[in-house]
């Protein structure tokens, strides 16, 4: 592989540029000619060119920022409106029974043996559960479900025997 990239160099080397031709010397005197004559104008361009370069490279962070700023605001500004409950409207009062319990579990954690304030060993367990309560009314068939999280610990005396 490595004589192939010193071949290759040597004949990048060897190869030189092709001189120009009579025509494309002549198109360059005609086109310098006409510069020399229009050199403050094009001068000119170039530095309105460059400058609106600047601008436009200036006006992208901040415009990222203008954007960024608006977005902040509009987010932090949004009126905040408290969570919608149902109620119950009825004339007559409504006899939901509960119909349903279920208590899932989710997480069992053993954290270890602890010892507790008498000196005794225990294991700590954390779990937990998901319970949800369903109720319904008998008259109406309408049905009110009641899901919460909850979190039991419980610490379980060892007995070495």
């Amino acid at each position: 592989m490595d004589e192939e990239l010193a071949q290759l160099e040597a004949e990048l080397k060897r190869l030189r540029p092709a001189a120009p031709s009579r025509e494309l010397l002549a198109r360059l005197e005609r086109e310098l000619a006409c510069s020399e004559n229009a050199g403050s104008v094009s001068a000119a361009v170039v530095r309105r060119r460059s400058r609106a370069w600047w601008l436009a490279a200036a006006a992208l962070p901040i415009a990222a920022a203008i954007t960024l700023l608006v977005t902040f605001r509009a987010r932090h500004e949004l009126p905040v409106t408290p969570p919608v409950t149902a109620t119950l409207t009825v004339s007559e009062p409504a006899l939901f029974k509960p119909v349903a319990a279920e208590n899932v579990l989710y997480s069992a954690r053993d954290e270890g043996l602890v010892t507790l304030d008498d000196g005794t060993p225990a294991r700590r367990e954390r779990l937990r559960y998901v319970d949800t309560i369903t109720w319904k009314n008998p008259q109406t068939n309408a049905s009110v479900r009641w899901t919460v999280p909850r979190e039991e610990v419980r610490v379980v005396p060892v007995r070495f025997q």
